[in-house]
């Protein structure tokens, strides 16, 4: 293999420290594509529960060949008695560094939270950041953290928590914002950042108050193309005349005639037509039904599923199977769920060919769990069948749904 193609290998599977220096020590070979791969050597990944990495993570950061290279720092941070000094002092020492950090993902854990004020001014490198918690009590007695505010190059921000603290951040280069907070946190920080591509808008925090009612002219959002929301209230809010896919958690609906008014409202006030649209957890399948008869632009549908809600899912299949076909212009079906999800085969072969048989637009239909049975030699028969035709026909498990689920709810894509 060449070492170029072995370097890129590398670069796609090696992620922890320790795994870096065994590969390393293979062989001859190996080591010198290791050596000369100095991109192997920005990623510093800090595990929870790894003691003595100090040394190595000293030697990672200065040796000669990385010195020139940005950092991209995950820190995994705990507050067990026994890793926190050990924690306190590799962040200390990677804080010396931080003129150089180019991504930043970091648990907090409360002994950390007074060295992020070291971190003010000595970020002009960051483009990513992602805050998160150890746990709540790691929350607790921190009013806000005020060290990102001054990170000029930033693009990427997530942020989860366990009670709204307040973190600021500039927003003039912001492309990707995913954000857990009250709604008044969402509105300030999007009415500030006119580049934003996609986004993941997570309401909390203020959910014991009632939505209050749009004033002034909706939020302009002009270069988003990915959306997901976790209430569909939070269209009311903006225009976004760019917007291709959009994700709706469903599980938090008030009645199907409000979801209907509140798509419709956006959908005209964007002037959009989006062609994909994801429903996470299930809606009820005549909310499912009225949004696709309606919107006939919409030609790729996706179920997030959470759970084992089988009665619901075999009501979407029966729905899609019926003659005269139901929503011909559909070309592409998914279903994935997050658990595992035992496939009733039966009620999937029937759906996909009476579609194929009424020569529907479907080119293509995933179904996607963690775990799950492969099915039958005579049904594994008939999906052969179909692919042969033209349609795409994947049955996917384990890891894959992770992929496919972050995708559609915009989770963080980095973070190792």
């Amino acid at each position: 293999m060449p070492p170029e193609i072995l370097s890129e290998v590398f670069l796609w599977t090696v992620s922890s420290l320790m795994t870096r220096w065994r590969v390393s020590q293979v062989s001859h070979r190996w080591r010198e594509v290791v050596l000369s791969t100095p991109s192997l050597w920005s990623l510093v990944f800090v595990p929870r529960r790894k003691a003595g990495l100090l040394p190595m993570i000293e030697a990672q950061v200065t040796r000669k060949r990385a010195q020139s290279l940005n950092l991209k720092i995950h820190f995994y941070g705990s507050d067990a008695v026994t890793e926190s000094t050990n924690q306190i002092q590799l962040f200390e020492f990677l804080s010396e560094h931080s003129l150089r950090w180019e991504e930043l993902f970091v648990r907090l854990a409360a002994g950390m939270v007074p060295l992020m004020k070291k971190l003010r001014g000595r970020l002009p490198c960051l483009r990513r950041l992602s805050v998160r918690w150890y746990n709540a009590k790691s929350q607790i007695g921190v009013d806000s953290i005020k060290c990102f505010n001054t990170a000029s190059s930033l693009e990427d921000v997530e942020l989860r928590s366990f009670r709204c603290i307040p973190i600021p951040f500039p927003t003039d280069r912001l492309t990707s914002y995913r954000v857990k907070g009250p709604l008044e946190l969402h509105q300030q920080v999007l009415k500030m950042a006119p580049n934003i591509i996609e986004a993941r808008v997570v309401v909390a925090f203020d959910l014991d108050q009632p939505w209050p009612e749009p004033s002034g002219p909706a939020i302009d959002m002009l270069h988003l193309k990915r959306l997901y929301v976790t209430h569909i209230e939070i269209l009311d809010y903006l225009r976004a005349p760019s917007v291709a896919e959009l994700a709706i958690d469903f599980s938090t609906i008030d009645g199907n005639s409000a979801a209907i008014d509140c798509l419709e409202a956006f959908l005209l006030r964007s002037s959009c037509r989006p062609p994909q649209l994801c429903f996470q957890n299930f809606p009820d399948v005549s909310l499912t039904a009225q949004i696709l008869e309606k919107y006939t632009f919409i030609t790729a549908i996706v179920f997030l599923v959470q759970g084992h809600d089988v009665e619901v899912y075999d009501a979407h299949l029966d729905m899609f199977a019926k003659t005269p076909i139901a929503f011909p212009h559909l070309n592409e079906i998914s279903f994935v769920s997050w658990d595992d999800f035992y496939f009733e085969y039966p009620s999937i072969l029937k759906m996909l060919q009476a579609r194929r048989s009424a020569q529907s637009a479907l080119g293509k239909a995933a179904f996607i769990a963690s775990e799950g049975a492969s099915p039958d030699p005579a049904t594994a028969a008939a999906l052969d069948t179909l692919r042969k035709a033209g349609m795409t026909v994947s049955i996917l498990f384990e890891n894959t749904r992770r992929y496919h689920w972050t995708r559609w709810t915009l989770d963080n894509p980095w973070v190792l």
